[in-house]
């Protein structure tokens, strides 16, 4: 993501996108009640025998209100829906609604009452140019599944059967199905990799992943295979590789991984020390006047389900926290680790001592 032009007193600040990880972020920056402003398609009508008649479509520059937004991966396009706020006067628009469809190389403007320090640090993860990500094969011999390892997000891209005989069945073509099937998921990867390039990382039990990482190899020169023996395969398998050291070194900088962490040391905490964890706003809020908290764990997600004023109020938290030297953490809410602190209340917290 670029920054165009940054007005403080306006609390503005406008932004061109650069790739798809940058809609993503823009999902989680802009909130409901916030003004967007850009240029965009509308619908122009014309009124002919006492009838509302389509004129085409229009480039205008429109301010909204926003009211809702979606991140569609299929597509890469952000989706931000509103009521119109300013549009041009001969369009006499305003007070309607429309919808922005924001893609790679779009240009938007986003203007905030409040810029709190979670919009902050998603608007600096956006500027920065580190990107980590890979690609994760689980694979057995019925199946295999390939994942997409985001800084953000685990994102499953497909599925594809085996269709393979089982050891015990008589057929002579068990060995060429098996070598198609290879074939087949490795094309597949390749489709990925002319998409975005990454490492991938070949999971599973048994030998097929050794005989896909050999097909790869041969395949796909230049790109970094790597193999790991997972008990599992699909998401679970996905979540073994994580607490691998390979992907530890390929992600090492990533948020997923760091959320990650986190979130299994808070879980750690609550099955062996209990009194030196607060979860859910209420509690976590007490330790934090108490001045108990060493560091505070804040779903990404909440901000998205909360109002402007409720969330002044975990900002405000937050700001204690950060007042007499504890840490503030922003959760992703789209991964497993993220879902179980929403579990927990969406806020958590370690504790210096138990109150």
């Amino acid at each position: 993501m670029r920054i165009i032009e940054s007005d403080k007193k306006r609390g503005s600040v406008e932004v061109e996108v650069e790739d798809s990880d940058d809609l993503w972020h823009l999902y989680n920056l802009i909130d409901r009640g916030d003004t967007v402003c850009g240029n965009t398609l509308r619908e122009v009508k014309v009124y002919r025998g006492g009838e509302d008649e389509r004129g085409g479509r229009r480039r205008v520059y429109l301010c909204i209100k926003v009211d809702d937004l979606g991140f569609q991966t299929f597509t890469e396009r952000l989706r931000i829906k509103g009521q119109i706020l300013t549009g041009p006067d001969d369009m006499n628009i305003q007070g309607l609604y429309h919808s922005f469809s924001v893609g790679t190389r779009d240009r938007i403007s986003i203007v905030k009452e409040h810029w709190l320090s979670f919009h902050k640090e998603r608007l600096e993860r956006a500027l920065s140019k580190e990107r980590p990500k890979a690609v994760i094969v689980t694979i057995d011999e019925q199946n295999a599944s390939v994942f997409m390892l985001r800084d953000y997000v685990m994102q499953e891209l497909l599925t594809i059967e085996s269709n393979i005989p089982g050891k015990y069945v008589d057929s002579g073509d068990r060995s060429a199905i098996k070598t198609k099937f290879i074939s087949s998921v490795g094309e597949e990867i390749g489709r990925v990799l002319e998409r975005e390039k990454s490492d991938v990382i070949v999971a599973g039990p048994g030998f097929t992943k050794g005989d896909l990482a050999r097909y790869l190899k041969d395949k796909l020169k230049g790109v970094n295979i790597i193999e790991e023996t997972t008990s599992s395969t699909g998401s679970p398998g996905v979540r073994e590789v994580m607490n691998r050291g390979a992907l530890s070194k390929i992600m090492k900088n990533s948020t997923i991984m760091r959320d990650s962490h986190l979130v299994d040391e808070l879980l750690s905490r609550l099955a062996s020390k209990p009194s030196l964890v607060a979860y859910g706003k209420d509690e976590v809020a007490l330790a934090v006047e108490r001045g108990a908290v060493d560091s505070i764990l804040v779903s990404e997600r909440l901000f998205k389900e909360i109002t402007p004023e409720q969330r002044k109020e975990v900002e405000s938290i937050c700001k204690k926290v950060e007042g007499y030297g504890g840490k503030v953490f922003f959760i992703g809410g789209e991964h497993e680790k993220g879902r179980q602190l929403i579990g927990l209340g969406s806020v958590a917290a370690f504790l210096r001592f138990p109150i």
